[in-house]
């Protein structure tokens, strides 16, 4: 039987280039994955995330931030580039969940990957539900969260909601 995939968050990478002791489950996570050949995702604006992450937020230098993005590409990590598609998905869950879109990305990119998704970050981890996977508390996935949802604005608009729909069952007959 072939394991789901596993989207991986920026925030897994940047806890482990910054050698925090939180990540030290996460590595061994990724390295056991990598052996059992399950399939490691992510997004494109993952690279952007983490080299943003270590310039801006944390001073590495031009050389330093090149070494990680070397260390995290040795991962072998598979970058998807999202279509339009999972555009629609990340403008649904923005509004719905109040993920950022950076956020909302990586879920829309779960979702239509049918995928585990990675993370540290807590919102984005309540969002994914069982799909989370989580290594703060003991390494595991995470219950469904209650969902809170208020009134959503933009399928409203003309031809968005049918839109949508099409969306997510192309996206749940694997073809997102």
């Amino acid at each position: 039987m072939t394991q789901r995939p596993v989207v991986i968050d920026a925030s897994i990478a940047l806890a482990i280039a910054l050698e925090e002791p939180r990540a030290d489950n996460a590595l061994r996570s990724i390295r056991a994955w990598s052996q059992a050949r399950r399939d490691r995702v992510v997004p494109s604006h993952f690279w952007y995330e983490l080299v943003n992450g270590l310039g801006r937020r944390h001073g590495f230098s031009g050389q330093q931030v090149l070494d990680v993005v070397y260390h995290t590409e040795r991962f072998g990590l598979r970058t998807v580039n999202p279509d339009r598609g999972t555009l629609m998905l990340v403008i649904d869950r923005v509004e719905r969940l109040g993920l950022s879109s950076y956020d909302a990305l990586y879920l829309a990119v779960a979702e239509s990957l049918k995928a585990d998704l990675a993370t540290f970050d807590r919102q984005l981890a309540a969002a994914a539900g069982q799909r989370a996977i989580t290594f703060d508390e003991g390494h595991g996935l995470h219950e469904t969260p209650a969902v809170y949802e208020h009134d959503v604005t933009w399928p409203s608009y003309k031809d968005a909601s049918a839109y949508l729909a099409k969306l997510r069952a192309e996206a749940l007959a694997g073809r997102g």
